[in-house]
């Protein structure tokens, strides 16, 4: 009578059942999962990003966009959409404004010197500041960090409280008609008002680059799967170093 090593040696079927049993666990996982993305509420499976993530990866990458050209016109094209406009608005100041016209006259062919009038105009005006998304634009990859080279500055046609906005004699004459003279104040206000807002967008700088970098870490973690781990860095025009050609022009 054959010994049960000699059995097993003949027979085929201990094999065939062990081949069987694993290909049913594949068999069965497979059917497993493919249930499991079929079955997956339409909320949690996006179809065209989900199963990717699900697996593991995510076409979109920094550096591919990089190599690719592609980061500053998707950069452009969600910042405008996230805004509503082609700006990115990021700073108001609200200050009271003082001005003052001093003018100084003669009579008799100037041979008599008149007492000169100094008015004064004070109101409340609101200065916006902002980046035009139209303007230039560039980035740049060094490791772990992005620079993002940045339009400049520009400020919103100040606005000006014309409801409260008072005016006072300071310095008159019973000579000299004040009123003409508050009348040329007046006259020189919005120009007055375009030098401040320039002046004060030193003022704004700071805010604007740190309103600017948290825009482009959220932008970057939300459209690359590497996104987050990038740092931001923004430079202003007048921050960037001269170029060889640019320092030899001076």
């Amino acid at each position: 009578m054959p010994d049960a090593e000699t059995l097993q040696r003949k027979s085929p079927w201990p094999k065939a059942v062990t081949i069987m049993v694993v290909a049913g666990i594949f068999g069965g996982s497979g059917l497993l999962f493919v249930r499991m993305l079929r079955d997956m509420p339409g909320a949690t499976l996006d179809k065209g990003t989900a199963i990717i993530k699900t697996l593991g990866g995510e076409a979109a990458k920094v550096a591919r966009a990089f190599n690719e050209r592609t980061v500053r016109e998707e950069f452009i094209s969600h910042a405008a959409e996230m805004a509503g406009t082609s700006r990115f608005q990021f700073a108001t100041l609200r200050e009271g404004e003082i001005f003052q016209r001093e003018e100084a006259g003669s009579t008799a062919w100037g041979l008599i010197a008149l007492p000169k009038v100094v008015v004064e105009a004070r109101a409340p005006v609101e200065y916006s500041y902002y980046l035009d998304f139209t303007g230039r634009w560039e980035f740049a990859r060094e490791g772990q960090v992005l620079t993002v080279f940045a339009p400049p500055i520009a400020a919103n046609p100040p606005a000006l409280d014309v409801s409260a906005l008072q005016f006072y004699t300071l310095e008159g004459s019973v000579w000299r008609n004040d009123g003409a003279v508050r009348e040329r104040l007046k006259d020189t206000l919005s120009g007055a008002l375009r030098k401040r807002a320039e002046k004060n967008a030193g003022l704004v700088r700071e805010v604007g680059r740190q309103r600017l970098a948290e825009f482009v870490e959220k932008w970057l973690a939300e459209k690359f799967s590497d996104g987050r781990d990038l740092r931001v860095k923004v430079v202003f025009p007048d921050e960037r170093p001269l170029s060889p050609a640019e320092k030899s022009a001076r």
